[in-house]
């Protein structure tokens, strides 16, 4: 017998939807109970009313024929029984996808009515929608990730996906700030939070949500290290600190000399406002003027101000990592130091991000070969005239 249940959910737009759950028979594989999700956008009463409706199906075979299922109750279905413990962030961005991009043109089909064709149709108008490549990557991947298991299920025969043909990244070449602009932007700064923000992205490499969440007791100003622990990242529903997603971004790093005693000087001044009526002492390094922790969007949208009022060359909040890495790289610092230093899982991530400096530093160096090498005092010598 079938039994089931709502629950509310908030959406992205403030608005109140309740996902359907119903439990049925064991699933043959996994031999776990069979959960059905649906979601609907209606009052309580009403999806009481769908949910009767939809326990009535299932006991009846109308939804125990797989591929008779509505392809927006499948996404609800996969990501809810074969993901469940994905970091609520990532969820947030699969439900986003899901909702946006995949139910609106694609959730009332049965899923044995998707073909190739239908899913090339479904590309090319979000193409042109003008949604960009990545955000039809993202959303294809959503979908072929739940259709492959819907395979392995043996819910449909084959998955739809294949065959189709998706439109070509263009990579995103990063702006970045040379040593002279970084010096230009310190000197710039207007507010402590700004200059750390430049410090800690350029001169340490430091990410947004590294930023946000970094205490002052992770900074050891005797040994000049800065130690990540934690990232700072927003929800859907709440903004959350967690540890970094590989154990490369839990890292240790040594900052120098010049960048200890900035930050000891910002420590100075952090503890003065401390003293102050109504500041909390909550120990972030980057915090606003009662000592409270910034929203990861309000240090973007704190710099994006900054740059337009110091007339800065525009670049985004993250090419300040990318102006360390680029001056790291440039200066003939290993790509394997690099990588540990900016957390990255693996060094093909800094070698296959950063190919335009490497291009770069190959064409120097063979210049700087040519002149040990071969120097007006020793020219080049002339090739045999014969093979």
């Amino acid at each position: 017998m079938a039994t089931g249940h709502i629950k509310p959910r908030k959406n992205l737009d403030g608005s109140t939807s309740y996902q359907l759950v119903v439990e049925a028979d064991r699933d043959p594989i996994t031999g776990k109970r069979n959960r059905y999700y649906k979601t609907v956008k209606c009052g309580k009463r009403q999806a009481e009313a769908e949910l009767r409706k939809m326990i009535a199906e299932i006991e009846g075979g109308g939804i125990c024929a797989p591929s008779a299922m509505r392809l927006g109750d499948w996404m609800d279905t996969w990501l809810t029984t074969y993901l469940p413990n994905i970091e609520q962030s990532t969820r947030d961005g699969y439900e986003e996808k899901i909702e946006n991009y995949i139910k609106p043109n694609l959730g009332h089909l049965p899923m044995k009515a998707l073909t190739p064709k239908a899913l090339q149709d479904w590309i090319n108008l979000l193409i042109k929608e003008g949604k960009s490549p990545k955000t039809i990557r993202n959303a294809y991947n959503n979908l072929n990730a739940a259709l492959k298991k819907a395979v392995i299920l043996q819910m449909i025969p084959r998955n739809p996906c294949e065959g189709t043909e998706l439109p070509k990244l263009q990579k995103y070449q990063a702006q970045v700030y040379n040593v002279a602009t970084i010096q230009q932007a310190l000197a710039a700064a207007d507010s402590l939070s700004i200059y750390l923000m430049i410090l800690l992205g350029a001169c340490v490499g430091l990410r947004r949500g590294e930023m946000a969440a970094l205490r002052w007791d992770d900074i050891d100003f005797a040994a000049e290290t800065l130690t990540v622990t934690h990232n700072r990242v927003h929800t859907k529903n709440a903004v959350v600190e967690k540890a970094p997603k590989t154990q490369a971004g839990n890292r240790t790093i040594s900052i120098g000399g010049d960048v200890t005693n900035a930050l000891r000087d910002a420590k100075e001044i952090y503890d003065e406002a401390a003293e102050k009526p109504g500041f909390r002492d909550l120990g972030y390094v980057l915090c606003k003027e009662d000592g409270k922790p910034f929203h990861p969007d309000s240090i973007t949208q704190k710099w994006e101000r900054f740059v337009d009022k110091a007339n800065l060359p525009k670049i985004r909040l993250h090419d300040l990592r990318h102006s360390n890495a680029t001056a790291l790289i440039a200066a003939g610092v290993s790509a394997k130091v690099v990588q540990h230093r900016l957390g990255h899982s693996d060094v093909s991530i800094t070698l296959n991000t950063y190919t335009h400096v490497l291009s770069d530093m190959d064409e120097d160096a063979a210049n700087k070969l040519n002149q040990s090498l071969f120097s007006t005092a020793m020219p080049i010598s002339h090739p045999p005239v014969t093979i």
